[in-house]
């Protein structure tokens, strides 16, 4: 796949199979086998929580039902959750995720571990909230002045605010008094935020690293919290209360299985916050998500993404099997502009190229230059000519049967970077509509020829950023617009203003 970092759990029952003995094989392991690789690693912390279940901590916790609590649901069935408002799981997982830092720290893990992922899409499944009598007395108590304080003073008028608003701005009450039908969903959140920002505040006493918590989302099916999500997750309704509620995590970032570019959009916007960097720790390997991905880069600012199963990427004779190839192509071109996204993600400079069902081009504005992108697969209204544009190495179909994707650095005075694949870029200066209307400039067929290229080269970054050149274009390569693949690496074009 051409990934550069994995995203790999850490158990608590193998951390910890007994209590106070602590085995860290299976992190050793980890992080010798990234060394040996030369990839990163972020850390997933398998502990309360894991998909709003508790599945995986140790047996003695698990046989200890009356020291830690289990959440009920209100037909005073066990639920396979532990309960956020029991003390002593709060204090057992911190203890083990601080000895999973502290030896982290130990061996020298900085040079390759760059984050930690706090739980694992925590909260309730299987309840709205603990109705064990640990639980109703938590829910029966005052909702605490700090939280109607905080829902006071903010301006922003977010999802909990208008809960509270629309109850009457009670202060002094109890949970159901204070929120009303949300009540259950709300008093979830704050405890589940609440226990796993002290988790991640007594970690960062041992180490300060990056730490996030990943959300199964609340657009999920019939939006019923305990049935379709975990109650008490960072779900759009209650992010601004997580936010409040665990200042320690550093993001909260939404698991995005949707492809469509609705339902997507509504959640990037969601979670790209000035207060909270977009993250997508969970999403699909496919065509749609790899556009989705560029779109979220370009306008929501997204620093990474992870796809979920990495191991049924390939079949059974270690091949990538074919519904992956968009998202390996995806891969690539980050890869390749790596260092130009790193500079200009967020500026004017940066633009990307992504085709949905039924593009056939797409509209770029330079400034100085209209740009087209042409796009190969004919998923629209224009069919691409395969032999023209391209040298003898590119003509085979597959270099053409695959959805447009790219990325465009516009560095000014006629200086582009682009990588990427199925497109050819056209470019037209920006003079007068006198002068762009007239002669060989007006014609499609005679710009390209008559472009005033002064360098087209193909290349890559190296190790310290710097450009390396590895062709010239030139001619027949060149004179129908610039052609893309992932093979050829970042194209680099200087023109002639």
């Amino acid at each position: 796949m051409g990934l550069n970092t994995l995203a790999v759990p850490v158990y608590w029952s193998f951390l910890e199979p007994e209590e106070g003995r602590f085995d860290y094989t299976q992190t050793d392991m980890l992080l010798d086998e990234a060394r040996s690789r030369g990839i990163k690693l972020i850390l997933l912390w398998f502990g309360t929580w894991k998909n709003g279940a508790s599945q995986y901590v140790p047996e003695w916790v698990k046989l200890q039902k009356k020291r830690f609590v289990w959440a009920e649901s209100i037909q005073g069935n066990l639920t396979r959750t532990l309960s956020p408002c029991c003390r002593e799981t709060l204090e057992a997982d911190k203890k083990a995720f601080c000895s999973l830092l502290e030896h982290l720290k130990i061996k020298g893990a900085e040079d390759i571990l760059l984050g930690i992922q706090v739980e694992n899409e925590p909260g309730l499944l299987g309840t709205p909230r603990d109705y064990s009598d640990t639980g109703e007395k938590a829910f029966s108590s005052f909702v605490p002045e700090k939280l109607t304080a905080w829902l006071a003073r903010t301006e922003e008028i977010s999802p909990v605010k208008k809960i509270w608003l629309e109850n009457g701005c009670q202060t002094g009450k109890n949970w159901e008094k204070t929120f009303g039908f949300f009540a259950e969903e709300i008093f979830s959140a704050y405890k589940v935020a609440s226990f796993i920002n002290e988790i991640a505040e007594a970690g960062k006493e041992v180490w300060k690293i990056p730490m996030y918590v990943n959300v199964w989302l609340g657009e999920m099916y019939n939006r019923v919290p305990g049935l379709d999500y975990p109650s008490g997750g960072a779900t759009g309704r209650v992010l601004d209360l997580w936010k409040f509620a665990a200042p320690a995590i550093d993001s909260v970032c939404p698991d995005i299985y949707f492809s469509d570019y609705r339902t997507y959009i509504q959640i990037v916007k969601t979670y790209s916050r000035r207060d909270n960097p977009l993250y997508i720790p969970e999403s699909q390997g496919n065509h749609l998500n790899a556009m989705n991905t560029l779109v979220a880069m370009k306008e929501y600012g997204l620093q990474g993404i992870h796809f979920f199963g990495v191991d049924d990427a390939v079949d059974q004779h270690g091949e990538l099997k074919e519904n992956y190839q968009e998202f390996r192509g995806l891969i690539a071109l980050l890869t390749a502009m790596q260092p130009m996204i790193e500079t200009y993600q967020g500026t004017e400079h940066f633009f990307v190229i992504t085709q949905y069902e039924g593009s056939a081009s797409q509209y770029l504005d330079f400034g100085d230059f209209y740009g087209r992108a042409v796009h190969y697969l004919p998923n629209g209204d224009y069919r691409w000519e395969p032999h023209r544009g391209t040298d003898t190495n590119h003509r085979e179909e597959a270099v053409f049967n695959k959805l447009a994707k790219g990325i465009v650095v516009y560095l000014g005075n006629g200086e582009f970077y682009m990588a990427g694949e199925g497109f050819s870029l056209n470019l037209l200066r920006r003079k007068s509509i006198k002068e762009m209307t007239g002669g060989v400039i007006a014609s499609q067929f005679q710009n390209g020829r008559h472009q005033r290229y002064l360098t087209v080269e193909e290349g890559y970054f190296n190790e310290k950023g710097d450009y390396v050149v590895t062709k010239i274009r030139t001619g027949d390569e060149c004179d129908t617009g610039i052609w893309m693949d992932r093979d050829v690496g970042v194209v680099h074009i200087r023109i002639d203003m």
